[in-house]
């Protein structure tokens, strides 16, 4: 019997090409859209969980409330309050304390001279000063190595299997091998096998802790409770994930009264929760020191797409069945007078929606493999990533085919085969007894209701993006060439000779060495005091340090007093506009020549306030900073150079700075690039809108192509009498089209308010944002019924054209 529903079912799509072809694309561009959304959320999904540990790994991090009642979340721990976290929770059953480092790895000569290799840390991973107790509490599989005293000892080192191959060609030579770590001979203790691309921490090294400990200067090892820097954090063990709540009772309370103190008795708004690690990957609070983070939320969202995407394509398939159904009555009569049953003929409709589901699933499949490069468009997948050799794929696309069956089958078939043979015969069927017009004009809205809020959204979110790139961030971003210095004393011995070396190149303006460029996804922050005698402030402010050139290179826009003067060691502040409204100073001149204190330091005096500049993404209003000159930490050049021979200009800076440093990496990078990246996720969001409105418009005039052919072709005869009276092609088209249209009409008028209600909350993540404009809603209104239009009006303008005799023949 079945044999028999698949040649029949065969038979009567081949009478039908046209409208089979339709149904076949639609749900074929459906399972594409799905199968991919299925890669990018199960790749999101599987982070970490590769560790054995998975359910029991915490993340220590810090909320601390600013006198406002804002909430500011980092990673990062006082390096004080990790000792005692380490040795006074009982729950734990390992714990590392970690620092991120970004190191530059040297192989040295053994002959001497110069290094045989040396590697920078590439962007996308990171190095980590660790304890030993991290391998106890991260199960990375050792290649060589004793995993449980590798990094017990100062200067010891362990590297993955990726660095150990590019230093020594083969990973079996690294174990006891020399490296330089940013100037600083290390021993190769072990070596790990390189993290899976699903891993948070894409770790090219790891430095014993012991290092850092053992030359706390060199390291900046600041033991005051005031400070906190992103860059130091902590890992601990439970021992089962049962014992969450009760550690993080007690973690809590720590700091307490030193975190008071350092607020002068006012209330504590420092303290400290656990994350556990399988929340890492998706909350964006914290951020990420090498992996991207993604929300949940944007999760959902993309599999909300997939499917309405899915059920699009099913609704056309309904209602071009629909539409048919007259055309099939004789059929369904003549098998009923013949004793079909009712179950016989639903077997045999639902075999054919089969059919119609397994020729678009296998065509889904060739489409998803082919369309798979373009996933880095919208998500973090990497090319490398397995796709179709992935078995869940499969068991996802049988159980995904067998549900569109049912789904899209289940309605027609009831319909087809409910039909009373004797109407069916008398060709007595009508709309009304196949759902009538309404089911497919329901369908009809709600396709193009969908359509209309994915533009919407793509027009909203790049006015977002083109807002953010034209607007003033408070500095000049353009034509600034940036690069990094490692921060030990050897290199920092060589700025100033370097610095004028630099300035001698034709095409160089300006050079100005700082911690950070004045935008970055670095934080460092710390309590501060105002005015001698004056009480720590009840919140922190973050802190940059720069030299006398940072504000000429980068144009900041003084609004009182002058910038820092030539020093190498803290003498002067200048301060932001934000500082002063926290603290109450209305007039920035008043703040000249005041005394400020950072965390438990000397006072210095104000000499300049900046205007405010977005130190971070536009995600965070601006906040508080102070900027002060330090040598020491001086981590990262800007060179601000002129438009011409720009090429010219920065291989002669790559060239002295390899004379300077013969021992580091050149890795530069302009500051714009640098800005666009903070920005990456809300790219491939609009690429997402962009790519998946497409779809949604494709689909939805898929149906509505199939729908302008079933309404010409039943009204054929009509359509010759009207030509015959004299009508136009103009007004054939427009009898033809305008039903069609006013059903867009409606679906504009349904998805306008869901789309600003949705894309409201979107922009809310935003400090500073663009105002949805009623001429976003007019302008994606006309884009739907211009396509409508033109979809409606191929099959319109054809049925015109034919001659009107042949028409009145065609009944």
């Amino acid at each position: 019997m079945i044999t028999n529903y698949i040649k029949v079912a065969w038979r009567n799509l081949s009478r039908q090409k046209g409208f089979a072809a339709l149904n076949i694309m639609g749900l074929a561009v459906g399972i594409a859209a799905v199968l991919l959304i299925f890669r990018i959320i199960t790749y999101e999904l599987s982070f970490n969980t590769h560790f054995s540990h998975y359910d029991r790994i915490v993340r220590i991090v810090t909320h601390e409330k600013n006198q406002e009642g804002e909430t500011n979340y980092t990673r990062g721990i006082p390096l004080p309050a990790m000792v005692v976290l380490k040795n006074t929770i009982p729950q734990w059953v390992a714990t590392s304390r970690m620092k991120e480092a970004w190191p530059t790895i040297i192989v040295p000569n053994t002959a001497s001279g110069a290094a045989q290799r040396k590697l920078n840390t590439p962007e996308g991973q990171i190095g980590f000063f660790a304890e030993n107790d991290f391998f106890q509490i991260f199960d990375f599989q050792w290649l060589a190595g004793d995993k449980n005293s590798a990094l017990t000892q100062p200067n010891a080192l362990v590297i993955t299997r990726n660095t150990a191959e590019k230093c020594f060609d083969n990973w079996q030579n690294a174990l006891g091998k020399t490296l330089n770590i940013d100037n600083e001979p290390m021993v190769v203790q072990g070596v790990v096998e390189n993290p899976p691309i699903n891993c948070e921490f894409q770790v090219n090294a790891f430095i014993s802790y012991a290092t850092l400990l053992s030359n706390k200067e060199k390291y900046e090892y600041d033991e005051s409770w005031g400070g906190t820097s992103s860059n130091d954090g902590m890992f601990a063990l439970l021992p089962d994930a049962s014992q969450l709540q009760a550690a993080e009772a007690l973690v809590q309370k720590v700091g307490e009264k030193e975190y008071a103190d350092n607020n002068s008795g006012q209330e504590t708004s420092k303290q400290h929760f656990l994350q556990p690690l399988s929340q890492l990957h998706y909350d964006d609070r914290y951020g990420s020191a090498a992996t991207h983070v993604i929300s949940k939320e944007r999760l959902w969202i993309l599999g909300s797409i997939g499917f309405l995407i899915l059920l699009m394509a099913c609704f056309n398939f309904i209602n071009l069945s629909t539409a048919q159904a007259i055309r099939r009555s004789n059929e369904v009569g003549v098998r009923k007078t013949l004793g079909g049953s009712r179950a016989t003929l639903m077997g045999q409709f639902m075999s054919e929606t089969a059919l119609v589901t397994s020729m678009a699933a296998i065509a889904g499949v060739v489409l998803a493999g082919l369309t798979a490069p373009l996933l880095q468009h919208i998500s973090e997948v990497p090319a490398a990533a397995p796709f179709l050799s992935l078995p869940i794929l499969w068991a996802f696309l049988a159980g995904l085919t067998i549900i569109i069956t049912l789904l899209s089958g289940f309605y027609p078939a009831t319909i087809l085969s409910g039909f009373n043979p004797i109407q069916a015969l008398k060709n007595s069927v009508s709309n009304k007894s196949v759902g009538g017009n309404a089911i497919r004009k329901g369908l009809v809205v709600f396709q193009f209701a969908i359509a209309q809020a994915l533009i919407v959204g793509t027009i909203i979110t790049l006015s977002q993006l083109n807002y953010i790139r034209d607007m003033d961030l408070g500095f000049k971003k353009d034509l600034v060439y940036n690069f990094d210095i490692n921060g030990d004393s050897l290199s920092q011995a060589k700025i100033a000779g370097f610095k004028q070396r630099l300035l001698q190149i034709p095409g160089v303006e300006s050079v100005a060495f700082g911690s950070d460029v004045p935008s970055s996804g670095s934080t460092w922050g710390t309590n501060f005091t105002y005015g001698l005698g004056g009480e720590n402030q009840n919140f922190n402010t973050n802190i940059k340090f720069c030299d006398s050139d940072y504000q000429k290179t980068y144009g900041f826009e003084m609004v009182a007093g002058r910038w820092l003067e030539p020093s190498d060691t803290t003498k002067e502040f200048v301060v932001n506009e934000a500082l002063l409204k926290k603290i109450g100073v209305a007039n920035p001149a008043e703040a000249l020549n005041q005394d400020l204190r950072l965390g438990g330091g000397r006072f210095r005096r104000i000499v300049g306030v900046v205007k405010d500049f977005h130190a971070h993404s536009v995600h965070r209003a601006v906040e508080p900073i102070v900027m002060g000159c330090n040598i020491k930490r001086m981590y990262g050049a800007g060179v601000k150079i002129a438009p011409q021979n720009m090429q010219q200009v920065t291989a002669s800076i790559q060239k002295e700075f390899d004379q300077t440093y013969p021992e580091q990496v050149f890795d530069a990078k302009y500051f714009d690039e640098n800005i666009a990246d903070f920005y990456n996720d809300e790219n491939r969001f609009a690429a997402t809108c962009k790519g998946f409105g497409a779809l949604a418009i494709f689909i939805s005039c898929l149906g509505l192509f199939g729908l302008a052919a079933h309404a010409a072709q039943q009204r054929t005869k009509e359509i010759g009498v009207r030509k015959v009276l004299g009508a136009s092609v103009s007004n054939i088209t427009g009898l033809l089209a305008k039903d069609f249209l006013l059903l867009v009409v409606i679906a504009i008028l349904i998805a306008s308010p869901l789309a600003w209600l949705l894309m409201q909350g979107w922009l809310s993540d935003f400090a500073y944002r663009i105002e949805i404009k009623w001429w976003i809603f007019v302008v994606s209104g006309i884009i739907a019924l211009s396509i409508a239009f033109l979809t409606v009006s191929i099959q319109s303008i054809k049925a015109a054209l034919v001659n009107p005799v042949k028409s009145l023949k065609s009944e």
